[in-house]
């Protein structure tokens, strides 16, 4: 998967989640965790240190929460993401 198609599903991600998130949502539905709907967006990442994960599921729970106060940084967080690199990674 190419980084830009790799950012595309994880905003595709981000994006369904914040289309169907709330204020409240935890009341209306006691089962929603917002951590298992940031784990879905990270999955998407794939290989990225975990320094990288960590800011990425903050600024996922805050594009969840808040969209419009959020999706810039977002924007430039995914485009500056680099993968981890590994053994067999040939440049």
């Amino acid at each position: 998967m190419s980084d830009r198609e790799r950012a595309d599903a994880v905003l595709e991600h981000v994006a369904v989640l914040a289309f169907l998130y709330y204020p409240g949502i935890e009341v209306d539905d006691p089962s929603y965790r917002l951590a298992e709907d940031i784990e879905w967006c990270l999955v998407r990442l794939g290989d990225v240190s975990d320094a990288e994960r960590e800011r990425m599921g903050t600024l996922f729970a805050r594009a969840i929460t808040d969209p419009t106060a959020a999706r810039e940084e977002l924007f430039t967080a995914l485009a500056d993401l680099d993968p981890v690199p590994t053994a067999d990674h040939r440049e």
